[in-house]
């Protein structure tokens, strides 16, 4: 917001006051008794070794965690995408957006800059091209978009695990906050800049007991002031809180809350020209309590969980409140899991089950699949299965196959939104070697009509998607052990698709060194990486009117620099290097030459 910042510092300093007989000074020390002197008046000084040595030996210890709610379980080689902490903060992404546009037949609309809207669209889907869970819990599209959620709403600082699902026509995307299993505190920080006062801060801290109590505090500001066009400041503020009690393994209790609040102006090219997208002022929070019991050991066993909680939305003269109870129950074996769940919304979906699993008979053959019903409001339904499938063969050649068929509702809180038939089906085949990666996926989606959209104004709507055929590649080569090019590749093959384009690429190079030579513990780590994103001539949707609007095709350069020296990392990144007057979107200019650095850092207390 232009001329006021809603981020503040808050400093809290604690101290102890110095004891000893300071009442003596005043005295003559000729009548004070030589033993009434005490020898040492004063505190010792502080022993910073001893401190560092006590941390590390707490890094040491376990300490029992609440379980990931939908834990992971067997699942087929080429379903799923996992990146752990340490690939997102190694990753070229200022946001989760970034991480799901490297997914080949995922299209990002990007408006601008970082802090603008940048819905990805995959496979031609719009709204429901993705859906994600925060924590194991469904996070709702609300607010003045019920249809669809903006990616860039979530922070990575916050976040310790990303999972994404792949399946014909739809990504699902699961992300976890951070969580340390270990006794010794633990902090970050994380601290940018860039053109025209960008700012990002962000900082945790995770404490342990052994007792099992725990506390959780995080936060992330972001401060994107108008970097290309007019009146296009954007700002969002981030606060988690956690506190909860696990004394064992077997069970505990825990409650979270999830706060942010966007802000963000009308897009406009110009001083006084038409408004490009619509503002966005509000604060979102989503809280809930969850407790859980197992039987088994970790990884192993039966599991139930219940859970109570809420979503609610307060801006934009739009207030809405969703709240939440449910219970699952899970049952683990190391060749196979099965999940079930039960939900139930005040709102849009009344009742969500569904039902999970996974199974690895013998080594290298892997089948997951999922059931769900969700009764909606409107006496809408949405009843679907999903089955995946992968085996590996000899010579590291995996293959891979998954289907999606039933009736589902993209967008539960859109009354007019009906449920529409699904017959998605993909196959894959990859062959990975240490110098030579190779995937390559044929997908084939239904018929569909999806919605767009909502804070594009000028692009509201998408045309009806009649049935497609696409083809997804990506590449890796490694001739050096310091050299890798990557490249990924998507097209629809046949049919015409409003939201993505044709031929859409992203190749990079990156150098990487760890500097072993000169530092065999491995603790620095540089990388260098150059990446080019092109595509062909499309549409990228329907005017107010019904007209095409036209996607010229493009190409973007953008560089980074990263430096890693044990948990502290300094990046540099530079976008549009061509200086390039295209854009994703119709009028949304990219910045030409817009450049981010900073450090991110982790440590023990």
């Amino acid at each position: 917001m232009r001329g006021r910042s809603r981020f503040g510092w808050v400093v809290v300093l604690t101290g102890a006051a110095l004891g000893g007989p300071f009442a003596l000074a005043a005295q003559n020390p000729d009548s004070v008794a030589a033993d009434t002197i005490l020898t040492d008046s004063l505190r010792r000084g502080v022993d910073e070794t001893q401190k560092l040595l006590d941390g590390e030996a707490q890094e040491l210890i376990r300490v029992p965690v609440m379980p990931a709610l939908g834990s992971d379980g067997p699942a087929p080689a080429l379903s799923r995408i996992i990146l752990d902490r340490d690939s997102i903060d190694w990753h070229d992404a200022e946001t989760l957006g970034d991480l799901l546009q490297a997914q080949p037949g995922v299209y990002l609309w990007r408006a601008g800059w970082t802090g603008q809207p940048e819905y990805p669209d995959y496979q031609g889907r719009g709204a429901a091209s993705v859906r994600y869970f925060l924590d194991g819990v469904p996070w709702l599209p609300m607010g003045p978009d019920s249809a669809a959620v903006d990616p860039a709403s979530f922070p990575l600082t916050l976040l310790q695990r990303i999972e994404i699902e792949r399946w014909p026509g739809q990504l699902v995307v699961r992300l976890y906050t951070r969580r340390d299993d270990r006794l010794a505190p633990r902090s970050r920080i994380v601290v940018a800049a860039g053109d025209r006062k960008f700012a990002r801060f962000g900082g945790g801290l995770e404490r342990h007991y052994a007792s099992g109590l725990s506390f959780s505090l995080g936060a992330e500001y972001l401060n994107a002031p108008t970097r290309s066009g007019e009146n296009t400041n954007a700002s969002d503020l981030a606060i988690l809180l956690r506190g909860g009690y696990v004394p064992s393994a077997r069970m505990g209790f825990e409650y979270q809350v999830l706060r942010t609040s966007p802000q963000r102006d009308t897009w406009q090219l110009v001083a006084g020209s038409d408004s490009l997208s619509h503002s966005l002022k509000g604060d979102r929070t989503d809280g809930y309590l969850r407790g859980f019991y197992r039987t088994g050991k970790e990884g192993d066993g039966a599991e139930f969980d219940v859970l109570a909680g809420s979503s609610h939305w307060s801006g934009d003269s739009v207030s809405q409140t969703a709240g939440l109870f449910g219970a699952t129950a899970s049952f683990r074996r190391p060749t196979w899991k099965l999940e079930g769940s039960a939900l139930s919304w005040s709102r849009w979906t009344p009742l969500d089950t569904r039902v999970d699993g996974g199974w690895t008979p013998v080594t290298g053959l892997a089948v997951s699949g999922e059931a769900v019903h969700q009764a909606h409001d409107g006496g809408r339904e949405s009843n679907w299965i999903g089955l995946q499938a992968g085996i590996t063969l000899p010579q590291s050649l995996v293959l891979e196959g998954s289907v999606r068929a039933g009736r589902e509702v993209g967008a539960p809180a859109v009354l007019t939104d009906p449920a529409q038939e699904l017959k998605d089906w993909r196959v894959s085949a990859g062959w990975q070697r240490r110098v030579v990666g190779l995937e390559a996926a044929w997908v084939h989606t239904a018929e569909y009509r999806p919605l767009g959209f909502q804070p594009y104004i000028q692009v509201p709507t998408l045309a009806p998607v009649g049935a497609a055929d696409w083809l997804e590649v990506s590449a890796r080569v490694s001739p050096r052990q310091w050299l890798l090019l990557e490249a990924r590749y998507g097209d629809p093959e046949r049919g015409t698709v409003d939201g993505v384009p044709p031929t859409h690429s992203i190749i990079t190079a990156t150098i990487r060194s760890k500097f072993l030579r000169q530092y065999r513990s491995g603790i620095f780590d540089l990388k260098l990486q150059l990446a080019m994103e092109a595509w062909g001539k499309g549409i990228i949707g329907r005017d107010t009117t019904g007209a095409a609007v036209t996607l010229p095709g493009a190409t973007f350069f953008r560089g980074q620099f990263e430096l890693k020296i044990g948990s502290l990392i300094f990046y540099y990144t530079r976008i549009n290097l061509r200086n390039s007057l295209l854009s994703y979107v119709p009028g949304f200019q990219i910045p030409t030459g817009g450049q981010t650095f900073g450090v991110r850092w982790e440590f023990v207390n």
